[in-house]
């Protein structure tokens, strides 16, 4: 790393604040498992420390040590939310990823995964289509349910690889159906109230049902959804990896559509913790908002409690708090009073809900084994609650929980808190 810029000054500034006394070793997940002092926030500060106070010899001999190091990080935030000293670890980190990358380049895997996002190319959803009919072809023995399990070898994918059901029509293809849902044009006086609705990624291409359940209750609340089509991915994914130029462009598409939305149109709603994270440190247009779905659904509790009639799921029903949610975004209470209408005195909490589930974006791609390992002590919390639904308002931690499941043989299923409050909605019994 260079001394010169105002960034790193800034990162300097942050790293003399800590004080080296180990409490975020107790929380992280990679610590759990490695042990290893590098890997825990305490040990990649003094790394980065180090570093920037040495010449380009000496970081030279400290490159694949400190480069390692500086990977072996989910961005979880949980050393974050136990430092006393409020020490910006997460932005230490990124920051240490970019000048890695601007050295080396990106991983391989992570410059594939990256140029197929929607807003750098139209690729992802081509993708999607195409193994939506693979998966008929080179699965159909396998058994269908909730994902399947791929047992020929690929790249990438092992054995214990759960692969989601690939929808044939992603939400933008549902959506051509419902004008209602595609209206740009301001509403005549009197008309049902607007906002924006940012599905993400994931729910876009891989649970568009998901998005369909979000507009259908946001409806039943008397309220109109828009959902442009040039959406693009909020950009997560690359800034966490140190591509800060594709999260500025991929964030400055999502800008010029909240810019060019009706003067109506100054709330933003996401069911995905990642992107609300994410769209919440945007520099916003004057008078947007952005809200995850709990949150906004929380405001309208009360017409959300007229409209459910006391009507519940009548399964024990549990809850996994997204790392972007709980510590990204300090929302813990809504989903909970969400999940307690919906399930009543079925609710239960796992022991450690807090807990990081290992999947971290790319890191569960990328560093396979070390994001099962994390995975496994959910898992067993899962099992030990004997709840048959988790529910989660992260469809990344919904995949990688699904996984654990399946391979665990659990009976268990995954589902984001909107699918059960869409259920109920649509239900004609309690």
């Amino acid at each position: 790393m260079k001394n010169t810029s105002m960034t790193e000054t800034i990162i300097q500034q942050e790293l003399s604040k800590c004080v080296k006394c180990g409490s975020c070793m107790s929380v992280c997940p990679i610590y759990r498992q490695t042990g290893r002092e590098e890997m825990v926030a305490r040990g990649k500060l003094v790394l980065i420390k180090h570093l920037l106070e040495k010449d380009g010899s000496e970081q030279e001999k400290l490159s694949d040590f400190y480069r390692q190091a500086v990977d072996y990080c989910l961005l979880c935030h949980s050393c974050e939310e136990n430092c006393s000293k409020n020490v910006k670890i997460t932005e230490i980190i990124k920051a240490a990823r970019r000048e890695i990358i601007a050295e080396t380049g990106l991983h391989p895997v992570k410059k594939f995964l990256f140029a197929i996002l929607p807003g750098k190319s139209g690729r992802l959803k081509t993708l999607v289509k195409v193994g939506s009919w693979l998966r008929l072809l080179a699965w159909r023995s396998l058994p269908a349910g909730s994902g399947l399990r791929r047992r020929l070898p690929m790249p990438l994918i092992d054995d214990q690889t759960v692969i989601p059901n690939l929808p044939k029509k992603n939400l933008d293809d549902q959506l051509r159906k419902r004008p209602v849902c595609r209206q740009t044009r301001r509403p005549a006086p009197g008309k049902r109230p607007r906002l924006l609705y940012f599905p993400g990624c994931a729910t876009r291409y891989l649970t568009p049902e998901v998005g369909m359940q979000t507009i259908m209750v946001l409806e039943k609340l008397g309220f109109e959804t828009v959902v442009p089509e040039s959406w693009a991915c909020c950009g997560a994914v690359t800034e966490a990896a140190g591509d800060q130029k594709s999260a500025d462009q991929l964030q400055e598409k999502n800008l010029r559509v909240m810019a060019a939305a009706d003067d109506d149109l100054t709330l933003v709603v996401t069911g995905c913790a990642t992107c609300g994270h994410t769209l919440k440190s945007y520099p916003l247009p004057e008078g947007i908002k952005v809200m995850d779905i709990s949150e906004f659904l929380y405001e309208q509790r009360e017409k959300l409690s007229k409209l459910l009639q006391g009507k519940t799921i009548k399964k024990k029903i549990t809850y996994h708090d997204p790392c972007h949610l709980r510590k990204g975004q300090g929302i813990t209470a809504q989903p909970r009073w969400l999940l307690r209408l919906i399930a009543g005195d079925n609710f239960v909490e796992l022991r450690h809900p807090e807990r990081c589930c290992g999947s971290g974006g790319s890191f569960g791609v990328t560093h396979k084994s070390l994001s099962r390992q994390i995975l496994a002590e959910k898992i067993a919390d899962l099992k030990d609650s004997k709840a048959q639904i988790i529910a989660s308002g992260c469809p990344g931690c919904l995949i990688q929980i699904n996984e654990g499941i399946q391979n665990a043989d659990l009976n268990v299923t995954t589902d984001h808190p909107i699918t059960l409050l869409a259920q109920l909605l649509s239900s004609r019994e309690g």
